[in-house]
């Protein structure tokens, strides 16, 4: 495939339209404006929250931050132990640039959550993990609701299941977590009303709670102050992450299989009182398949819908229900395990590869601009920028590489009812992407290495 400079990441929200609803937002980051509970980077002013990074012996974190104006960036990472001191960096991207800031470099103490604030915009940023097995990556979120829903989770043998609570706020945030699996509503009694102090973290094992359930969705409500909550799914070395989703009644997955090495399944949460129809179209690099499936969704019943019977290879999809649901992707290599043997032919203990997992949550809007922190700057991994048009004209796209020099564009063209990847190496000159299109489309994009795989879902660039 034609190499190209340059993708783009869109990460999740910014500040400046919508006051939170009673009560009122907490004075928390050093940024006083107001927070949106919209997934836009806009022009103003913004904080972006980033849960799960850790950095320390095993791990290396980076956070990926880009901007269509020139900005001031600082990068705040609480302690644990409530009270102690945070470790702040100050970074600055001239116009229309990216960088990639390595926490380790910071501080590298294990489990590092942050968060970004940018004094301008439109800007957005996006974190990963990467280990001797590991790739995993999260857009960074700035919408903070009350109310956040998580699918996609699982407690089944070979699978550990995290949930993270991350307070950046000065003040103590109360939280409670509920439940449901394939046998209905899931008691999680030990985790009502928790308290999460201020600028710290809790980590949740699933696993330990109720364990063996095929699938398990959560719903975290905050009745005091604010979390950003972040799930995480584990294999034997290779894991996935995703922020919560917000309820809607479309989806768009610009990927949710990178190839045919993977089984990608659609998982589906409902809070509704009444049965939902899921209506699922999938898009490929020859086309669409309108309603390739039609599921109904329980109420508190979360569904798995597997999607490698509908297409072979890369794949996009598009989620239409009746109601508004939740919905990630999970995209699932098969583990191999291998069986060595000594100098005498006996059998040793066998050795698991593969086993890489990817996840994300989906995109309710397309859009004709996209912000992508990171792209192309993952080391060892082969990044594809995912474009995915479910209208009805053919889409001339516009990909500006961002980066510490200035780079030339390049423009690729989307037909209707397509999904294009655009395939790019390592590129020490690129940190991230904007993507401007002629009509709206959806973006992602995917990092692949022989020992991991990570999905990540663009941002919109608002007016």
């Amino acid at each position: 495939m034609k190499r190209l400079a340059g993708l783009l990441i869109v990460a999740a929200v910014v500040a400046g339209a919508a006051i939170l609803p009673e009560p009122d937002p907490p004075s928390g980051p050093d940024f006083v404006g107001p927070e949106t509970r919209e997934s836009v980077a806009g022009a103003s002013a913004s904080v972006w929250y980033c849960p799960w990074v850790a950095s320390g012996a095993l791990r290396d974190s980076s956070v990926m931050l880009a901007s269509r104006v020139a900005v001031d960036v600082k990068l705040t990472l609480p302690q644990q132990l409530a009270g102690e001191p945070a470790d702040v960096d100050e970074v600055r991207l001239e116009d229309a640039g990216a960088l990639v800031v390595n926490v380790g470099e910071i501080v590298r103490r294990g489990d590092t959550p942050l968060f970004v604030e940018f004094t301008d915009g439109p800007a957005a940023a996006a974190a990963i993990i990467r280990g001797e097995q590991l790739l995993t990556g999260d857009t960074c979120v700035a919408r903070i609701p009350k109310v956040w829903e998580l699918p996609g989770g699982t407690t089944r043998e070979g699978r550990t299941m995290t949930l993270r609570l991350f307070n950046p706020f000065p003040e103590l945030a109360k939280v409670s977590v509920g439940g449901s699996s394939e046998s209905g509503e899931t008691g999680l009694v030990d985790l009502q009303n928790l308290d999460v102090e201020g600028r710290t973290w809790q980590d949740v094992d699933l696993n330990a709670l109720v364990p063996l359930l095929d699938d398990l969705a959560l719903t975290v409500t905050s009745s005091e102050g604010f979390v950003i909550p972040s799930l995480v799914i584990a294999g034997a070395t290779d894991e996935a992450s995703w922020p919560g989703a917000a309820p809607a009644t479309v989806f768009e997955f610009p990927v949710a299989s990178s190839s045919s090495a993977f089984s990608p399944s659609l998982m589906v949460s409902s809070s509704n009182p009444a049965p939902v129809t899921v209506t699922i179209d999938v898009y490929t690099t020859e086309g669409a398949t309108l309603a390739a499936r039609e599921v109904e969704v329980d109420p508190s019943i979360p569904r798995r819908i597997a999607l490698s019977d509908l297409a072979e290879g890369a794949m996009g999809v598009r989620v239409r229900s009746s109601a508004p649901v939740a919905a990630v992707v999970i995209a699932e290599e098969s583990a191999v395990v291998l069986e060595p043997t000594d100098e005498e032919g006996q059998i040793e203990e066998g050795v698991e590869l593969g086993d890489r997992i990817a996840g994300t949550i989906g995109i309710s809007n397309p859009s004709s601009r996209w912000l992508l922190p990171g792209l192309q700057a993952v080391r060892d991994g082969e990044a594809t920028l995912w474009l995915m048009n479910t209208g009805f004209e053919t889409a001339t796209v516009t990909l500006q590489p961002l980066g510490v020099r200035d780079l030339p564009a390049t423009k690729v063209s989307v037909m209707a009812g397509v999904v294009l990847g655009v395939e790019l190496g390592y590129d020490v000159s690129v940190g991230g992407y904007f993507v401007e299109s002629s009509a709206p489309i959806s973006a992602a994009w995917s990092v692949e290495s022989p020992f991991g795989i990570m999905f990540v879902t663009g941002t919109v660039v608002g007016g």
